[in-house]
């Protein structure tokens, strides 16, 4: 039963979103201190005005926007906003590129939004595979499944790559190009039976890419998609990391689950 689960989930959640959102406020108020002093101090009610909007209609659209068309709705709507801001009086009409920036943050805070809500939903599973969020009961079906998605996965545009069956889970960050961080614990629920795919080691990073934009990771843990792969058929088999392969468990393991 995923109830039982929900506050640990809820807990890890909060770890990871109070940074984004933290960032994101900092931005915002980067933005308008930056608007306001290319004002000369003036201006600072309609200034804060076109970042709420911005925010909001950020917001919306991460919220509201299937994951495949965020992009092209975002567009349009900053294009929208600046042509009708442009047929307004001054300081409007001068004020347009302030809603670029706060779009974008708006599109960041819906995202950690949408996830936050997506983690709270009581749900109630079933002792079927579930591929990202898609029930499929025979295990040679759902290897196959799960294995070609993960061949073309890019978490910049779909989030992490999931696995799960009953309380082990299975997670995949990045791309085939970049690399993967690989996440897997037989008991998800309890963060002690977390483990990372390779080693965290040496002061040598790699970029990968999540959907609030790029992040680094050490070089030790962001592994190929050969490797990504054979760690992904070991679950299906363990239910739970493969013990043919190198795990590393400990506090940092949590601190490099991006998303």
């Amino acid at each position: 039963m995923r109830d039982a689960q929900g506050l640990p989930q809820l807990i890890r959640f909060a770890r990871g979103a109070w940074t984004l959102l933290a960032m994101a406020l900092l931005f915002a108020i980067g933005v308008f201190f930056s608007a306001l002093s290319l004002r000369n101090g003036s201006d600072g009610v309609e200034i804060a005005a076109l970042l709420f909007l911005g925010l909001a209609g950020g917001g919306l659209v991460r919220g509201l926007v299937r994951e495949n068309l965020v992009t092209v709705v975002f567009i349009v709507l900053i294009v929208g906003e600046c042509a009708l801001l442009s047929q307004l009086s001054d300081p409007w009409s001068s004020l347009w590129p302030v809603l670029i920036p706060a779009n974008a943050i708006g599109v960041m805070v819906g995202n950690v939004v949408r996830q936050g809500l997506l983690e709270s939903r009581p749900s109630i599973s079933r002792d079927v595979w579930v591929i990202n969020g898609a029930e499929e009961p025979r295990t040679e079906t759902a290897k196959a499944v799960s294995l070609a998605a993960l061949s073309s996965w890019d978490s910049a545009k779909s989030g992490s790559f999931r696995v799960e069956r009953n309380d082990g889970l299975f997670e995949a960050m990045g791309n085939p190009t970049t690399g993967f961080i690989v996440h897997c614990s037989a008991k998800f629920q309890e963060e002690s039976e977390w483990r990372i795919l390779g080693a965290i080691e040496g002061g040598d990073e790699t970029e990968i890419r999540i959907p609030s934009g790029p992040a680094f990771a050490p070089s030790g843990v962001v592994v190929d998609l050969e490797t990504a792969m054979a760690a992904l058929q070991g679950f299906f088999h363990y239910r739970g990391p493969d013990p043919r392969l190198k795990w590393t468990s400990g506090d940092q393991v949590l601190d490099l689950k991006f998303g």
